[in-house]
């Protein structure tokens, strides 16, 4: 019965895998081809691989300013955020205080609220202020929402942390501060892992925020170029799939190097609990 089980969650997970598998590997074989052979052979190898598909997508289509700006964007969105959540649960997570619990839903309510609700009192906001095509403010949003899945994430797992490790570190005399940046955080690797990860992705492939407050072309992100040069090359399908792929391969790499630690992350707080 046990393998009969297994044999069917193999099969389930396989289909599903095909699912996500497919569209990626179209996409890839598609982004060497021209047009007519996109159509005719999909998912077969290219009979002459059109690199040049690439160089039109990051030169003529500004992938490359487009690359850079979102990666500046990426970074420091998860730098600061991991910063603003490690110090904020660790207070959250090991000083009981009145408005601990309150603080705590709090920051987890913001799981509920979808950029796509506040999106028009923060442009008229934005538009009162002239906080267009300001990056400070760009990164300083996306990171007030990646808050509560990192609040909700690093809480749980700091509260693991056994509280005679603080205790000791008190007693040799080390401040709050430096524990959590020379203890708290190495052991938090895992967490951080994981929450880095979400807030990567929710960085990179951040369509809306930018869409609406960034306006200057040398500004604009990944996400917006590969909608622009969608549209202006609407039938260059091989340089559409070459800017996918441009778009989608750091974070196929970030996660696959990084599986492990989010694994561990989102488990180890449950275990240790």
């Amino acid at each position: 019965m046990k393998n009969a089980s297994r044999t069917l969650l193999y099969i389930v997970l396989g289909l599903l895998s095909l699912v996500f598998i497919v569209p990626l590997a179209f996409a890839l074989l598609s982004s060497f081809k021209e047009n007519t052979e996109i159509f005719q052979a999909p998912l077969h190898l290219p009979v002459i691989w059109h690199a040049e598909n690439y160089t039109r997508a990051w030169s003529t289509g500004h992938f490359s300013t487009y690359f850079l700006n979102t990666t500046v964007i990426t970074v420091a969105t998860m730098v600061l955020t991991a910063a603003l959540t490690l110090f904020g649960c660790y207070i959250l997570a090991k000083f009981p205080f009145k408005l601990n619990a309150f603080l705590f839903v709090f920051f987890i309510a913001g799981l509920m609220v979808p950029g796509q609700l506040v999106i028009i009192p923060l442009a008229s906001v934005f538009g009162f202020f002239k906080l267009q095509n300001n990056y400070l403010m760009l990164i300083l949003l996306i990171t007030a929402f990646n808050i509560p899945m990192s609040t909700l994430i690093l809480t749980g797992f700091i509260k693991s942390v056994p509280d005679e490790m603080e205790e000791s570190a008190i007693i040799d005399g080390c401040r709050p501060v430096r524990f959590v940046l020379e203890i708290l955080l190495p052991l938090c690797a895992p967490a951080l892992a994981s929450v880095s990860i979400f807030n990567f992705l929710s960085a990179w492939n951040n369509l809306l925020f930018p869409l609406v407050f960034i306006g200057k072309e040398s500004l604009k992100t990944i996400s917006i170029g590969l909608l622009s040069f969608t549209g202006i090359y609407s039938y260059d399908y091989g340089g559409q799939m070459a800017g996918i792929m441009i778009a989608v391969i750091v974070p196929i790499i970030a996660y696959i190097l990084l599986q492990e630690k989010v694994e561990k992350g989102l488990t180890g707080g449950a275990i240790k609990g």
